[in-house]
């Protein structure tokens, strides 16, 4: 049983009306927005209608499959272009887009009243080449390397290469054969291939659209919804592989343990919103003050706790001092925390820990401890833990002016 080219050409129709529905089907399950979907939905519709109007050659006036039809294709591939760019926020050069689609467009109609049918299969296949092959690069350079960004690729670049193969057959067809026999293998064979890189296009696309749903759920996983700052799963899984590796490499961990002072009393006169707002204000000067290798998360209610590898007590207690006071000013540019709030205060405790059987518990509970001490103190300001004896091996890290 031969599968002939009309029926190659329904099988694109349909999956291309099937991909775009579980492209809308996905995006209205996703609560953030995700550029570029409706586009590539869009862009499936318009493939899908131009194999409906190729599929209905010999039925239909000459114009239809190939005026229409092919138009309806070009444009729908440049949509798949600007889909892609938009997935991966990268600016869309709408007007090359427009203008590459434009000539191609121009040269299908020029080519219409020739008697000679190749010139204008060959500007149609040399366009959907280009375009798909535009299409990969933009994959390519888009974000980073996986298996569903290859798949698409795939699709991508196969259907482009697909493409440039055709042009090749028809440029040596003879004079006068027609271009587009749904009968001949040879057509078949192209249309069969086109089947499989748009299968694959679109199922790297879906599996690029799961990929980064991931993402954001581990990001939420990780994340502090309100303050920015990692969330106390998180501080304590990537601080238990920080003490872990401190434990082979011989090295100090510190930490310090930050507490809005008086924080229930400013919820009390000011609400809500205003100790949120304060609790943003320091997350935002944490991550601003301390180093990319240090983590900083929110421990709970007015508290966060920040784990500094390969950090002494001195190095820890600087930082932390410097912390403290920049939580007394504004961050630049920053509006006003609440009304009648003139000044917001932190007390911190510092400690830091020599190689050994210790763990993140027993680290933040000597930060604990040196915390008390500084609300005991009277506040606003930083108090340190006792020294723990210097570990042998790699020398521990040092500030000058309160930076490493």
């Amino acid at each position: 049983m031969t599968i002939d080219g009309r029926s190659l050409l329904a099988v694109v129709a349909a999956l291309c009306v099937v991909f775009s529905i579980v492209v809308l089907a996905l995006e209205r399950r996703i609560r953030q927005p995700m550029p570029g979907l409706r586009l590539w939905a869009v862009a499936n519709l318009l493939l899908g209608a131009a194999a409906a109007a190729h599929m209905l050659q010999g039925h239909v006036p000459l114009w239809v499959p190939a005026l229409l039809g092919n138009w309806t294709m070009l444009i729908g591939r440049s949509t798949a272009v600007a889909a892609l760019r938009q997935f991966d926020r990268q600016p869309v050069p709408t007007a090359w887009l427009v203008a590459a689609t434009a000539i191609f467009m121009v040269g299908i109609a020029a080519t219409l009243a020739w008697p000679e049918p190749r010139a204008r299969a060959m500007i149609m296949v040399g366009g959907m080449a280009v375009l798909a092959l535009w299409a990969t690069h933009s994959l390519a350079v888009g974000g980073p390397p996986g298996v569903s960004r290859a798949l698409t690729m795939v699709g991508m670049g196969g259907w482009g290469l697909a493409n440039l193969w055709r042009l090749w057959t028809t440029a040596h067809l003879p004079a006068g054969a027609p271009v587009l026999n749904l009968h001949d293998p040879t057509v078949a064979a192209y249309l069969g291939l086109l089947v499989i890189m748009d299968v694959f296009s679109n199922i790297g696309f879906v599996l690029l659209i799961t990929d980064r749903m991931h993402d954001w759920v581990l990001q939420l996983a990780r994340t502090d919804h309100l303050t920015g700052a990692l969330s106390r799963g998180a501080l304590y899984t990537q601080a238990t592989r920080d003490l872990q590796l401190a434990r082979r490499q011989r090295t100090y961990t510190a930490a310090f343990i930050v507490d809005v002072d008086r924080f229930k009393t400013i919820n009390d006169s000011h609400g809500h919103a205003a100790g949120d707002a304060i609790l943003r204000h320091v997350a935002q000067h944490g991550q601003a003050v301390l180093r990319c290798t240090d983590l900083f998360g929110r421990y709970g209610g007015d508290e966060f706790v920040a784990i500094l590898p390969e950090t002494d007590l001195h190095t820890a207690a600087a930082i932390a001092e410097r912390l403290r006071v920049a939580v007394g000013e504004p961050m630049p540019g920053a509006k006003p925390l609440a009304c009648g709030l003139c000044e917001v205060t932190v007390s911190i405790g510092v400690a830091a820990v020599a190689p050994g059987c210790e763990g993140v518990d027993e680290l933040i509970a000597q930060a604990d401890q040196a915390l008390y001490d500084a609300k005991h103190a009277g506040r606003n300001r930083t108090s340190v833990a006792e020294a723990e004896p210097a570990p042998p091996g790699k020398p521990p890290l040092r500030v000058i002016q309160g930076r490493p």
